[in-house]
């Protein structure tokens, strides 16, 4: 028998593992531009939700002597770290998705599930961590995706 993890990490078996992305008008949770709901495979939904992010923010281009180099407005590997963090790290007991908001000045990602094993936000922020998913973890690290070292919050903050 499949465990839940292979489950998740495979296909579309948990309605609730999804995660929703929505484009708004403005600072407030009040008028959508677009919405999307991505499931399936964790990593999919990853790629997915990061794609949508990037059709919505703005993308510009930086001028170096005679190289132009295309820039986004927002940092995108935190973009990326936090909707991983949040895939990898969010409780599945809840029938609850992952969302990834896009506002006019700002993103946020939310996760089912407070901070995991008594963790606090101040250690999380320094560099610990505490992994509520194993399996999952464990396979995002053999795919590259993760480093299992606790840097994924440092990183946020360093390039925001």
């Amino acid at each position: 028998m499949a465990t839940n993890a292979f489950a998740l990490l495979t296909g579309k078996y948990f309605p609730f593992a999804k995660i929703q992305c929505a484009l708004f008008k403005g600072t407030e949770r009040d008028f959508f531009i677009d919405k999307k709901e991505y499931d399936g495979c964790l990593y999919e939904q990853i790629e997915n939700a990061y794609q949508f992010v990037l059709r919505h923010i703005n993308l510009g281009a930086e001028i170096n002597g005679l190289v132009r180099k295309d820039t986004y407005e927002l940092p995108v590997t935190a973009i990326r770290e936090m909707i991983v963090n949040a895939v990898c790290h969010r409780n599945y007991m809840d029938n609850s998705c992952i969302q990834v908001a896009v506002y006019d000045d700002r993103i946020e990602v939310t996760s089912p599930g407070m901070l995991y094993g008594g963790l606090t936000l101040e250690e999380a922020v320094s560099g610990r961590s505490k992994i509520r998913n194993r399996i999952i973890a464990d396979i995002f690290s053999r795919m590259e995706i993760i480093e299992e070292w606790g840097t994924g919050i440092r990183r946020i903050l360093h390039r925001a």
